[in-house]
């Protein structure tokens, strides 16, 4: 799904007015692009090495917030007093917050994850914004431009930490926080309010549980996007200005949140905040359900083990 939010990146950034030099004749041309738009030029400019521009940060990235956001939502469910299923497929007679209607405690428990995800992945997000923007803003690798991102995201990150300091990579901290918040809460929240009344669908027919899991992750994932995109195009907009032209001074950004938010109006109106929705949406229906399959997967290995152990013990 990577390739996927390349384009989604290319897409935010064009509509929230960042400059983008034509790769042809050195202007600078608006960032009017549609999903297929954006899509072909990609491919045709950089290719396959574009199309996995900085791959390595949110790789790292996601290995770090899986382990910390899937414990931090269950301990602070738990915390919150929640157990069992809630949501639909859930009778009425089971718990008494055991309705078709959201549990807060699952949405509280929800957004909660966000603070401690925005602080581990900002820099990440930074890094990846920055070099997949390398090459479209600057011209890079045409008439003998030199890319910065060549050596990989460490090197790169390197270059970053010796321009500009270790605040740079806290640039959108603030609309991060409340992006991971936003995101969170409707990620597990749809989640937790489908996924056992899949389950239980899916037993009826006779169909693998996996199948019902990955469903509810995917349009968990879909429904977080979908409601994230506002903040996540000006989160792009303020990570992926251009550092080089005086874009972070004085320890800041040259574009903030306010000024992100009036370019993309002043660039689409209000749908510029749904810019690469389709290639979002797409991506986080198959990246979300399989990190579910993989999650439920791993705990159903841990509990079985357990219990083999706990077998030989008592034998």
């Amino acid at each position: 799904g990577y390739p996927l939010d390349v384009v989604k990146s290319r897409m935010q950034t064009a509509h929230a007015g960042v400059p983008i030099a034509c790769a042809t004749n050195h202007a600078t041309r608006p960032g009017r692009a549609t999903f297929v738009a954006t899509l072909g030029r990609l491919a045709r400019e950089e290719g396959l090495r574009g199309a996995y521009k900085g791959l390595g940060p949110p790789v790292c990235m996601m290995m770090l917030m899986n382990s910390v956001n899937f414990t931090a939502f269950n301990r602070a469910k738990e915390a919150l007093g929640v157990r069992g299923p809630v949501g639909f497929g859930v009778r009425h007679d089971q718990d008494a917050f055991g309705t078709a209607f959201i549990d807060w405690r699952v949405v509280a428990a929800a957004a909660a994850v966000g603070p401690p995800c925005a602080l581990i992945g900002t820099p990440f997000e930074l890094v990846k914004l920055q070099m997949q923007m390398e090459n479209v803003r600057h011209g890079a690798g045409k008439n003998g431009a030199k890319s910065e991102t060549r050596g990989g995201a460490w090197r790169f990150a390197r270059r970053l930490h010796a321009r500009y300091g270790w605040r740079v990579f806290y640039l959108g901290l603030g609309v991060n926080v409340a992006r991971e918040c936003l995101f969170n809460a409707i990620f597990f929240t749809t989640y937790e309010h489908t996924q056992f009344g899949f389950v239980r669908a899916c037993a009826a027919r006779e169909i693998p549980t996996s199948t019902a899991i990955a469903t509810a992750g995917g349009l968990a994932g879909a429904a977080a996007w979908l409601g994230n995109l506002p903040l996540d195009c000006v989160k792009s907009g303020v990570q992926g200005q251009d550092l080089r032209r005086g874009g972070f001074a004085n320890n800041r950004g040259r574009i903030g949140f306010a000024e992100s938010a009036r370019a993309v109006v002043r660039a689409r109106g209000v749908f510029g905040f749904f810019s690469g929705a389709a290639p979002s949406i797409s991506r986080s229906f198959i990246v979300s359900g399989s990190r579910f399959v993989a999650f439920a997967g791993g705990m159903r290995f841990l509990e079985d083990d357990r219990g083999v152990n706990a077998n030989a013990n008592d034998a």
